[in-house]
Parts: structure tokens; sequence; C-alpha cells
């Protein structure tokens, strides 16, 4: 009865392992673009990541229950295409966040090319069952499908600013990584030990070295606009435009931002000012998420340096050196 059980349960499973995937991008996208996120789903998404990961601990406890009978090969193939289905929901859940919020900037070509590369793993079976015959890279592969949801998760859920999101993804999962590579292959010199325990500080301080290079999932730059003056009332830039006379700008400049942000996530945001690659000035502001086109708010210029001339930027980061979009434009003489 227990093997036709797990034989039925297989079948279903590889039959639907690819339309989990779809499912799981069509629900990161409804989420995207839904102003009221469903915090619901991110919470249930969150809990059944953490479980898998302590299924993956405790793999061998439950495949010595079916060794040696019938079931062992049918719970193997059950425990791999349920981590499977939650691999593919962890890379097709955030996969819209990642390509529709990335700024594009080039510091993130890494980022999200390994996103995708997981993404693609995860649904080529050949890929991925041989991925999962190498128990390190395997517990990797979690580490990394972890690591990724949590980015988008933990604003969603609890209504984290990006720059504490990431460090709180950092370091859950290195929590949850060092004792999985803790059981990887048995018995080992001291040395490896030390590697694993040095594998894990990095993950943890990925906030310290790598925040540059990790977008923040769950902001983007809805507008942008480089204005001669702003309607405060409205909220709307003005003479707005990419090339602006030096002769005009007594005023100085306005760089105007919306900035979207799931429903009740309020975090400050900066506006660099860059004059010829220099920075010159750096504005600090704070947005308020919730808004379907974005929070509107801006930096105010009002003295710019002699010589104005050349080719100016702004760029829109959060506290960790993030960016989440960029202005151009060029003074002329």
């Amino acid at each position: 009865m227990q093997a036709r059980w797990l034989e039925s349960l297989n079948t279903l499973l590889y039959r639907l392992r690819h339309l989990w995937a779809v499912g799981s991008f069509s629900l990161g996208l409804a989420s995207y673009f839904l102003v009221e996120r469903k915090p619901w789903l991110a919470a249930v998404l969150t809990a059944v990541l953490v479980g898998t990961w302590l299924v993956l601990l405790t793999e061998n406890f439950w495949l010595r229950r079916f060794r040696g009978g019938a079931m062992e090969p049918l719970a193997q193939g059950a425990l791999k295409l349920m981590l499977q289905g939650v691999h593919q929901e962890a890379f097709f859940f955030s996969l819209p966040f990642v390509i529709l919020q990335w700024s594009g900037g080039a510091e993130y070509f890494l980022f999200t090319g390994l996103v995708i590369a997981g993404a693609l793993v995860s649904i080529i079976d050949p890929l991925y069952f041989r991925l999962a015959g190498h128990r390190a890279l395997y517990f990797g592969f979690h580490a990394w499908a972890l690591f990724v949801a949590l980015l988008v998760l933990l604003p969603l859920i609890f209504k984290w600013p990006t720059n504490y999101a990431l460090d709180g993804a950092a370091v859950l999962t290195a929590l949850f990584a060092l004792p999985s590579f803790w059981r990887v292959g048995g018995p080992r010199p001291a040395y490896r030990w030390a590697l694993l325990v040095v594998f894990s500080g990095a993950i943890a301080t990925v906030p310290l070295w790598g925040a540059a290079l990790v977008p923040p999932l769950t902001l983007s730059l809805e507008e942008r606009a480089m204005a001669a003056s702003i309607n405060r009332a409205s909220r709307e830039p003005l003479v707005t435009g990419q090339r602006f006379a030096a002769s005009e700008l007594d005023d100085g400049l306005y760089a105007y931002t919306a900035i979207r942000a799931p429903l009740g996530l309020g975090q400050p945001v900066s506006h660099y000012w860059y004059h010829d690659g220099e920075l010159v000035d750096r504005i600090g502001l704070h947005l308020t998420g919730g808004r379907r086109e974005g929070y509107r708010t801006w930096s105010h210029k009002a003295h710019l340096p002699a010589p104005a001339a050349g080719d100016w930027r702004v760029e829109v980061r959060t506290d960790k050196n993030q960016i989440i979009g960029v202005l151009r434009f060029t003074i002329t003489p």
C-alpha cells in the first residue's frame, strides 16, 4: 500500500515538474505587478524552503527507513522530485523581480546570470539530477536558491528595507548552509572543516564585500526625469530634458524619481550626483512603498559647480550602495 502511494506520488510529481516552474513564474509576476502583495503566499514559500532544507539534512534518516526494500528507489525519486519543485519555486518566483526590476547596471550581470542559470538547471532534468549526484554542489545550489528567494520574501513578509533584507538573507543562508555542509562526505581532515566554516562565513559577510553586486530586488525606478523646476503641489517635474544650457540653470536642477516598493515598506535612499565621473554631492531621501506608479521624490542641486558643463549622472542608491536606477544628462556651456 505504501509503495503504491509513493509510486503514484512519483508519477504525479514527474508529470507536473515543469508546470510547477510556470506556475511559480506566474505567481512571481503577479506579485510584482500587484500593489496589494499577498504576504501569506511569501510566508508559505519561506516555510517550504526552510522545511525542505530540514528534509535535506535528515535525508539519510528517511532513506534508511526504506533501505533494502522495493520502496527505496521510490522514496529517493519522490524526495528528489519534491526538492526539484522547491528549487523551481524559489528561482521562478524571484525571476520577475530580478529581470523586471533590474536597473541595467553592469554590476548586476553576474547576479542576474546566476539566477537565470539556476532557474534553467532546475528545469533541465539531465543537468539537475547530475548536480544532485554531487552532494556539496547540491547543497550549494539549495543555498543559492534560498538566498535569492529570501531577498524577495523578507521585504514582502516583514517589510524589511532592502539593506536589512540583504543582511538577513546572508545570515539565514549561512546558518542553514553550515550544518548542511557538515554532513557532506562524512569524516574529513581538519583543514576541510575549516574551509566549510570559511565558506559559511563568506556567505554571512556578503553585505560587507558583495552588496554592490546584489540588486535591491523589491525596488524599481518607475519614472525618472531631470527638471529645471518642480510643481510641488502635484509632485510633477516641469521643463524636463537630458540637455541643459548652463545659463538656464540659475536655480539649479532637480532629479525626480518615482520608486516602486512593496506596500508598507519604508526605507532611506540617496541621490548621488556625479560630474564627469566625480562625486560632487549625496542627498538623502526617504521612500514609502505601496503606490503602483512609485513613490515620487526628488533632490535639488541648487548650486552647480563652476564650470558646470559636462556629462552628469544621478545614481539612486540604497544605504548598501545598491543601485536602483541612474539618470544621465548633459550641461552645455
